[in-house]
């Protein structure tokens, strides 16, 4: 029915946006908030994602898509390297670094690195005395690995090896993402999952946490000759409400792109209604792709992404 039936497709890719929050509730603070470790693990990279509403688990198709489907990753054909910075609060930096290479038909193998920085922070003993200074971090090393199934199947996976270090203290644990993306023959029109960040307990000191597991779904639609892309996403994690985000892409031309989109939690988004609007442009010269996307966190104003790619 879809193949034939685009229209229909493109109802059920804006059906995710509405039938997942309907019926999850509206409870204004999750019972599990708080109690999840490695939390960095939830914060997207590349600017092309984040700029669409975070909403790209049925788009992703470049070496990002590590983090919002691996199976994405059985798109590349041809090596790529990439890079983003991401400009968040109070001097907290957030980089990635990656690299993919496809091996033929038995598909695509990637590695990156994703590092969080808080700058350096004055310790102080119990009485309030300054102590010494500590640079806190968060860091996860990344094997990824996809293939496609046939024409129109892909799968994909992650292996990390997550670490966070407070002064002297640090905890480390594995985790797994296991991603699927499948894409109609007959119609531009597609749709992914990702289950992310299964895996170990994080111990620190004494006490064991979860990471953060993340049920991620969503679909794709292109129109006007693939230059004008809508994306939709439902993300049910462990330690929060629901969230559904959507977004827009429109090639201008081979040169310019600009993109939009829109991530709201059940329940209201915590910083204001603006706190989820997303923008962002890109610029495809030669074999680079240069991409910059904005994130409003309401009251607490905007945050910057700028990544690349190189196609070698």
């Amino acid at each position: 029915m879809l193949e034939k039936n685009p229209w229909l497709g493109l109802l059920i890719v804006l059906g995710f946006l509405f039938y997942s929050p309907m019926t999850a509730g509206a409870a204004e603070i999750h019972q599990n908030t708080g109690t999840r470790a490695m939390t960095f693990l939830k914060i997207g990279v590349g600017a092309k994602a984040i700029g669409m509403g975070e909403s790209q688990v049925a788009e992703a198709n470049d070496l990002y898509a590590s983090y919002w489907n691996p199976a994405g990753l059985a798109k590349i054909h041809r090596p790529q390297f990439g890079l983003m910075h991401n400009e968040w609060f109070e001097g907290i930096n957030h980089e990635f670094l990656g690299f993919v290479q496809p091996i033929g038909g038995a598909g695509v193998i990637g590695g990156s690195v994703i590092y969080m920085s808080f700058g350096e922070i004055q310790g102080r003993d119990t009485n309030g005395k300054e102590t010494r200074i500590f640079r806190p971090y968060d860091l996860a090393l990344v094997l990824s690995y996809a293939r496609p199934i046939g024409s129109s199947l892909a799968l994909g996976a992650n292996a990390k090896w997550v670490r966070e270090e407070i002064d002297t203290e640090s905890a480390q644990a594995l985790a797994f993402d296991v991603g699927g993306l499948y894409t109609l023959s007959s119609q531009p029109l597609s749709f992914g999952f990702n289950l992310q960040h299964l895996g170990t307990q994080a111990k620190y000191i004494e006490e064991s946490f979860s990471l953060p597991f993340n049920i991620k779904v969503g679909g794709a639609y292109k129109l006007l000759k693939d230059n004008f892309t809508i994306v939709a996403d439902v993300n049910r994690p462990s330690d929060n409400n629901i969230t559904a985000a959507f977004g827009v892409a429109v090639a201008v031309s081979e040169l310019l792109h600009l993109r939009t989109g829109y991530k709201y939690r059940v329940g209201g988004n915590d910083l204001g209604t603006a706190s989820g609007v997303t923008g962002g442009v890109g610029f495809r010269i030669e074999s680079f792709q240069i991409d910059y996307a904005f994130v409003s966190f309401g009251k607490l104003g905007p945050t910057h992404r700028f990544s690349l790619i190189s196609n070698f």
